[in-house]
């Protein structure tokens, strides 16, 4: 088989909710979010390093956060809760520079006063980063970086709804709304 002939064979995907084009893989599919199998297997190698080094770690919720934010697919109350809860710890992550690492003891204090979170149309964001582009960090510091940098882009693509999800922060949080 020459260069070509393999080449021609090779299938390419584009993800759905980042809009990340890459050889198809065989795998599966989230349920939880709008995504291809490439883009999925990509979080998960994403994921793994930030288990792994203890640096990257830090901003593990933040990873968790974007990549959900930026797949959101589906409006039954478990994708709905999903979305909102990770738009609602991106917000404080974001905008108030809370420290990554607490999310899943917010996520905790959020589901706990039982929040009235609805279904928000999501936005179009093919044109940011995706999981891809922070898998090519070189280092710790890069990756953190690059996190913090594809977490604000998430953040920002949802500006039509801000209000609401501060709005939710302020319920489920005893804090003043903005």
């Amino acid at each position: 088989m020459t260069a070509t002939e393999h080449s021609a064979e090779l299938t390419v995907s584009t993800c759905p909710g980042c809009g990340l084009t890459a050889s198809e893989a065989d795998g599966p599919t989230p349920q939880e979010h709008l995504a291809s199998a490439a883009c999925w297997a990509a979080y998960g190698h994403l994921l793994a390093r930030s288990y792994t080094d203890p640096v990257r770690r830090r901003v593990h919720q933040l990873i968790v956060d974007a990549y959900a934010a930026q797949h959101a697919g589906g409006t039954s109350r478990r994708q709905v809760q999903t979305v909102a809860l990770c738009l609602m710890t991106l917000c404080l992550f974001i905008e108030d520079d809370v420290d990554p690492a607490r999310g899943p003891v917010l996520h905790q204090q959020m589901v706990a006063h039982r929040p009235d979170l609805t279904w928000l149309a999501p936005p179009s964001q093919h044109a940011l980063m995706t999981v891809a582009d922070v898998l090519r960090a070189d280092d710790a510091a890069e990756h953190c970086r690059l996190v913090r940098t594809w977490g604000r882009q998430v953040w920002q693509a949802w500006a039509a709804h801000h209000a609401t999800i501060r709005a939710w922060n302020a319920d489920a949080l005893d804090r003043p709304s903005r």
